[in-house]
C-alpha cells in the first residue's frame, strides 16, 4: 500500500535566477519519459478543447481540469522517484476522494473569478479600437482600465498560481487558506516567478518557426518547470526510497 505524502508548510523566497534552475531541472526530468509527457500534453489539451465547445459541458472542464493538473504534477513525482509511470496517472487524482472537493472547489472558484475578467478584457478591445479609429481622446482612459485589468489578471494569477499543488500535495483543505498560501509564495518569489514568465515567453516564441507544433515540447516542459518552483518554494524534496515521499 502507498504511503500518503508527508510535509508540512515552509514557503520560502528563493534567489531571482532560481528560474534557470527549475528549467533545467525540468528538461532533466522531461527527457526520462518525452513521449510520456507529451502525451499527457496534448490528451489535456484535447479533452479541454472538446469540453469547451459548449456551455454545459464547459462546466465538466471547469471541475475536471484541477483533476488533470495534479495527475500532471503526480507524474512528475513518479518520475523523479524513478518509479514506473503511465498516461492513466494523469487520471488517478480522480479517483481520490481526500481530496476531491477541495480541487473541484478550485475549479469553481477559479472559473467564477476569471469569466467576468476575460470577459472586461473582450469589452476593453472593442473599447481601444473604437477610440483609436475616431481619434476621440479616450485612449488614455482605456490604458488606465487595462493597467487596472492586468493587476487584477495578476493578483487571482497569484490567489491560483500554487493552489492544486498546496490542496494535492500538502494535503491543505481549507479553501482560504489554500488561496492565502499561493499568493504568499508568489509574493514572496514574484522576481524569480517574473524571470520564469520571460524565459517562458522567449521558448513559446522559439516555437514559431515550427508553426507552433513545438508547444507540445515547450509546454509541458514549462509545466514541469513550475512544479519544480513549488518543490523550491515550499522547501520540498523527493525521496527516491520505495516508499516515494515527499519530504520537507
Amino acid at each position: 500500500m502507498e504511503k500518503p505524502f508527508q510535509l508540512k508548510l515552509i514557503i520560502r523566497r528563493v534567489s531571482t535566477t532560481a528560474s534557470l534552475r527549475w528549467i533545467s531541472g525540468a528538461w532533466q526530468v522531461f527527457k526520462r519519459v518525452p513521449l510520456l509527457f507529451i502525451a499527457m500534453f496534448c490528451l489535456t489539451a484535447i479533452i479541454s478543447f472538446l469540453l469547451q465547445q459548449h456551455q454545459l459541458t464547459t462546466l465538466i472542464w471547469v471541475f475536471v481540469g484541477p483533476f488533470l493538473t495534479a495527475g500532471f504534477y503526480k507524474t512528475i513525482v513518479g518520475v523523479q522517484q524513478e518509479r514506473k509511470v503511465a498516461i492513466d496517472w494523469l487520471f488517478q487524482p480522480l479517483t481520490e476522494p481526500s481530496c476531491r472537493l477541495i480541487l473541484m472547489t478550485i475549479g469553481a472558484v477559479k472559473f467564477v473569478m476569471f469569466t467576468p475578467l476575460i470577459a472586461f478584457f473582450e469589452r476593453l478591445q472593442t473599447t481601444m479600437s473604437a477610440a483609436v479609429e475616431a481619434q476621440s481622446g479616450m485612449e488614455t482612459v482605456v490604458l488606465l482600465q487595462l493597467l487596472a485589468l492586468v493587476a487584477l489578471f495578476t493578483l487571482v494569477l497569484m490567489l491560483f498560481a500554487y493552489a492544486v499543488a498546496i490542496a494535492y500535495f500538502l494535503k491543505e483543505h481549507r479553501f482560504l487558506v489554500v488561496l492565502q498560501t499561493s499568493f504568499i509564495a508568489c509574493w514572496r518569489n514574484v522576481g524569480a516567478l517574473l524571470l520564469y514568465g520571460l524565459f517562458s515567453m522567449a521558448l513559446l516564441l522559439l516555437t514559431l518557426p515550427t508553426f507552433g507544433l513545438g508547444i507540445i515540447v515547450v509546454a509541458p516542459l514549462l509545466q514541469i518547470a513550475f512544479f519544480l518552483s513549488f518543490n523550491d518554494v515550499f522547501a520540498l524534496q523527493v525521496n527516491a526510497s520505495e516508499d516515494g515521499v515527499l519530504e520537507v
